[in-house]
């Protein structure tokens, strides 16, 4: 039988130990070579702009070698002049870093950038690629909508368009958005970028769909597209038509007309396409631009403010009490549907309104809890004596003082048979004022009759 003698087995664990460090210096030395490159992946850049990339690993560096597009390979060192507006950049090659720096971006610079770096006492060279786009605008962005029910590019309250903003051939792909006058539109979905390197072809998409209402009417939808290549964005728009019937009103109140004198009554509605007016004062039925029966009233034809909104006046030569107690009722009507609008005229003053301003409001709220401080702070000061009530809290404790065991009882002197010996109680005050409280049995019994009771002392009179 052979038997392992065990003088072996610590060579043995220093053999596997030696293995194991180099393979672990081997895999560090790798990670080393591994090249690290800034900015990763790819960058924009405009035309006439400057760009460094640096790349680097942790052990000195011989060789410094970069591809840029449209140039030819370059051997970079620190301390070499600038060749066409390209030269070294970085710390040194002794740091691991191998960058460069180009002063002026060309068109032919887009593509992929190469740098390869040749560890010192090695052969061979590790690298690493990033992307240069070379930044190209888009052409002027489509805006393109659904054709609505009454036409082309005519639509009615209450339906629903559909809106596409979109930017073809910008590199990279141009950012798009919409706005319907000065508000975003479909800022919940992000656009879409459908982006090709295939002849430098992107598109950016963005899609919104927008119930319309009589307000949108004569808004301007507005299909912008950002860029690099852009100092300002390129832009289409388009103004919406919204077609709507006569928008109700609140009876109209109007006020301060003056017996006697001229009174204008002036309406606004609004209502698109434009509407017929009719007036009816009472019974009496008066078309827009007609006088009434008397000539004392006169109407106007509708005047255009935009956006579907329309001016009608009722003029009043000399306004009389009767005026004031008519009804007065304008109907509006166009192909969508009618609507009446009932005015009341009065000689009062308008009532003051009640609507407040944010000032307004949070000035009430400063008063209000300003006025529970001081309330809370009288409260308080009375309870616990203080600041003005603390002389009427020393009187009050006094007083009870006084009714008790400080109070002195004094017998008049007099007869020992007199009945009714006078018992007076007396206190002097802080302030040095004489308060005497006065018992007797006489008031005890009910007799409300007050005797001078010094008239009653006797006196001692030297004989």
């Amino acid at each position: 039988m052979t038997m392992t003698s065990p003088r072996k087995q610590p060579s043995t664990m220093i053999i596997w130990a030696c293995v194991a460090f180099l393979f672990t210096s081997v895999q560090a030395y790798k990670q080393n070579l591994v090249v690290d490159i800034e900015p990763a992946g790819q960058t924009a850049v405009r035309v006439g702009q400057n760009l460094t990339v640096l790349c680097r690993v942790g052990v000195p560096l011989q060789v410094c070698r970069v591809e840029v597009p449209g140039e030819s390979s370059i051997i970079l060192a620190p301390g070499q002049p600038a060749e066409d507006g390209i030269e070294y950049y970085g710390e040194s090659l002794q740091a691991g870093q191998c960058g460069v720096r180009i002063a002026h971006i060309k068109e032919a610079h887009h593509g992929d950038f190469k740098c390869s770096l040749t560890p010192m006492g090695d052969r061979t060279e590790s690298s690493r690629t990033m992307k240069i786009v070379v930044a190209k605008p888009p052409l002027n962005p489509e805006l393109i909508v659904s054709p609505g029910r009454r036409g082309h590019r005519i639509y009615q309250k209450g339906e629903q368009l559909e809106i596409s903003c979109r930017a073809v051939a910008g590199r990279p792909a141009a950012n798009v958005s919409l706005y319907l006058d000065d508000e975003p539109i479909g800022n919940e979905e992000k656009p879409t970028v459908y982006d090709s390197n295939v002849d430098d072809n992107s598109l950016a998409v963005q899609n919104v769909s927008r119930v319309l209402d009589w307000f949108d009417n004569g808004k301007t939808l507005r299909c912008l597209a950002s860029h690099i290549a852009l100092d300002r964005p390129l832009r289409t728009t388009m103004q919406l038509e919204v077609q709507f019937a006569p928008q109700p009103q609140s009876t109209i109140e109007r006020f301060g007309y003056v017996i006697g004198q001229p009174g204008i009554v002036n309406v606004t509605v609004q209502a698109n396409p434009r509407p017929h007016f009719l007036w009816s004062i009472n019974d009496e039925k008066i078309n827009e631009g007609q006088p009434d029966e008397s000539n004392r009233i006169e109407t106007s034809t509708a005047v255009e403010l935009g956006r579907g909104s329309w001016a009608v006046t009722l003029r009043i030569d000399s306004v009389q009490k009767s005026d004031t107690e008519k009804q007065y009722i304008l109907e509006a009507r166009n192909e969508l549907g009618v609507h009446e609008y009932r005015i009341v005229l009065s000689t009062s003053t308008e009532p003051a309104g009640v609507d407040l301003d944010a000032g307004s409001i949070i000035g009430i709220v400063v008063g209000v809890l300003i006025l529970l401080l001081i309330v809370f702070l009288i409260v308080f000061a009375r309870a616990t004596g203080r600041w003005c009530f603390a002389a009427r809290r020393r009187r009050d404790e006094e007083a009870a003082g006084g009714a008790g065991a400080g109070s002195e009882a004094h017998i008049t002197p007099g007869d020992d048979d007199h009945e009714d010996p006078h018992i007076i109680d007396e206190k002097i005050p802080h302030g040095g004022q004489e308060n005497p409280i006065h018992a007797s049995t006489e008031y005890v019994n009910g007799n409300t009759d007050i005797k001078d009771i010094k008239n009653e002392e006797k006196t001692d009179t030297p004989v």
